[in-house]
């Protein structure tokens, strides 16, 4: 056994590196080994670690890629429906014109007309109740000029004077939706108005 000692300024002798030498076969060795003191080692210190990276199993990714796999199948075998717009049927007992009213022929007449009778008259109480009546037997005649084979017609003239109030003009009618229509018409000047209303009928 060789032993090396370093020795430092103050004369102060501090063994630092020890080297032990074998003699012989491996059989013989110094006995001065088993003198030496045992080194004591530090016990060791436990791991500590801080992350932040998220934690993934095998048996997690496999069931998130079945699911996924899954609803790709689901959507895929999805129909989707379209809509598909339907012309309404008339019930068996309706009643079905071999030819229907030209409505926008109606109010080409009602534009014509109204405007050229009426002009800038103004309201007089006087005169309104025969001009009501000249009005309607005038578009019955032009009405009835377009008006398809087995059809009647009404013709409901209102007229009044402008003023501060509001007016509304309502009618109801019991008919076959699928067969009879009307058409309205409004003129108006600064001092009189003027509602006609052509109501056609089929007459079977």
């Amino acid at each position: 056994m060789t032993q090396t000692t370093m020795t430092s300024k103050g004369s102060v002798k501090r063994e630092s590196v020890v080297s032990v030498r074998l003699v012989g076969n491996g059989d013989t060795t110094d006995k001065s080994l088993q003198r030496l003191p045992p080194v004591r080692s530090k016990p060791p210190l436990g791991n500590v670690s801080i992350t932040n990276q998220t934690s993934w199993s095998l048996s997690g990714l496999l069931a998130a890629q079945r699911m996924t796999k899954t609803l790709k199948e689901r959507r895929a075998q999805k129909v989707v429906k379209k809509t598909e717009i339907v012309q309404p049927q008339p019930p068996s007992f309706a009643s079905r014109p071999s030819e229907k009213v030209q409505l926008a022929a109606i109010r080409r007449i009602l534009e014509g007309y109204l405007p050229l009778q009426l002009g800038e008259m103004t309201y007089d109480p006087a005169k309104v109740p025969t001009l009501v009546k000249e009005i309607s037997e005038e578009v019955r005649s032009q009405v009835k000029r377009v008006l398809p084979a087995r059809y009647k017609m009404l013709c409901v003239v209102t007229m009044g004077e402008r003023g501060q109030e509001d007016i509304t003009v309502v009618s109801r009618c019991l008919w076959d939706p699928h067969a009879d229509n009307y058409v309205p018409y409004l003129y108006q000047n600064d001092s009189i108005f003027c509602v006609v209303a052509v109501y056609t009928v089929f007459c079977e």
